[in-house]
């Protein structure tokens, strides 16, 4: 007895599970708005229409107990509304908000087909603040209100702009595009290309100049514009500040590279410690510069940037030496070949010697003979 008691309990809360885990029995609604902008500023009047059609319930269209609900959270709603039984049905009107309709009237044998067609016009309400709104949402709930959750479409939602806040965003908007003018002439100053950047600040200079005279939604959307144009700016700048940087590294090394070419080459001082210590300095310039180019590679400017400053700066740092090292083995009549320098020096005086000695004899023969 006791096992039959407690296999119908489990069997009890088995439906009970099932029964809240119920998905909605409705498609996502196809849904018009007129007219179709990205933000809308309050006072502006809206039409929607929305076609629901409804999917099975087991042996009928919708269960008679539960309740269809569509919601909007726009001021002053009129509802005209149609239940289509296999495409016909009667125009009903309503002012209600949500405008609800029962299972009862949805319930029908589930061979039929049942479409709900919506046409709702109202009027977008005043805004503390810019956020997004519903505009329109379909709702099914159960015998005791509560919300079906699993399948339930998403609302529709669209920008509602509070006006304040447009202006607001201009005065940040002239006071980002200054920021990004100084930091364009700051670079300019130094060297960089900005021709990119200047045609990104130009144009958002233009969005912002025409934002101001503009209707607020058609404001929201230049001045949308002009803040990506600035960041895609900045970016440029950024990336032409980086590129710029290790150019100047890479031109370093080559001046370098001029040098220990002659000492190994032309000297032959590839033991000497002095060359030795040019070559190490250059080895961690070139590290620097390898990783700064990964960074920049990968779009990481600012990092690039810093790496192949460093870079620069220990190729310049070996640069300096190699030139002290080059001037003092170029100085006086011999210049200095390192370890064979005396050897070569050696090998001139001989030279000489035997050129003056035939010089002489040959002088000395012509002597004898005249």
């Amino acid at each position: 007895m006791k096992v039959k008691y407690i296999f119908f309990l489990i069997l009890l809360f088995s439906l009970v599970i099932v029964q809240s885990a119920s998905a909605v029995n409705y498609e996502a609604p196809t849904v018009k708005i007129l007219p179709d902008k990205t933000s809308y500023t309050p006072g502006d009047e809206v039409t929607i229409t929305a076609d629901v059609k409804l999917t099975d319930s087991g042996d009928y269209t919708f269960p008679d107990e539960d309740t269809l609900k569509a919601y909007t959270a726009l001021k002053d709603p009129e509802w005209t509304y149609e239940i289509k039984i296999n495409g016909h049905g009667n125009e009903m009107e309503s002012s209600k908000n949500p405008l609800s309709i029962s299972g009862w009237e949805l319930n029908y044998p589930s061979d039929n087909t049942i479409i709900i067609s919506y046409t709702l016009t109202a009027t977008v309400p005043d805004v503390s603040s810019t956020g997004d709104m519903i505009f329109f949402q379909i709702i099914q709930t159960d015998e005791d209100g509560n919300e079906y959750t699993s399948g339930a479409a998403d609302p529709v939602e669209r920008t509602v702009l509070n006006p304040d806040d447009i202006d607001k965003l201009q005065d940040i908007l002239d006071d980002d595009l200054a920021d990004f003018n100084d930091q364009i002439q700051s670079k300019l100053n130094a060297g960089v290309d900005v021709s990119a950047a200047q045609t990104k600040y130009n144009e958002a200079a233009a969005d912002i100049k025409n934002s101001k005279t503009a209707s607020y939604d058609e404001a929201n959307e230049l001045l949308t514009e002009a803040q990506n144009l600035i960041n895609e700016g900045e970016v440029l700048l950024n990336q032409a500040w980086a590129q710029m940087a290790i150019n100047d590294a890479q031109e370093t090394l080559d001046s370098v590279d001029f040098y220990l070419t002659d000492f190994k080459n032309n000297r032959s001082m590839g033991n000497d410690a002095r060359v030795i210590n040019i070559e190490t300095k250059i080895e961690s310039a070139q590290s620097s510069l390898n990783s700064a180019k990964t960074l920049f590679n990968d779009a990481s400017y600012t990092q690039a940037y810093t790496l192949a400053e460093t870079a620069n700066s220990k190729a310049s740092e070996a640069l300096t030496y190699a030139e002290e090292v080059y001037a003092e083995v170029s100085k006086g009549f011999f210049p200095d070949f390192g370890s064979f320098t005396f050897i070569i020096i050696g090998i001139i005086i001989v030279v000489l010697a035997v050129v003056g000695y035939l010089v002489y004899t040959r002088a000395t023969s012509w002597d004898e003979l005249g």
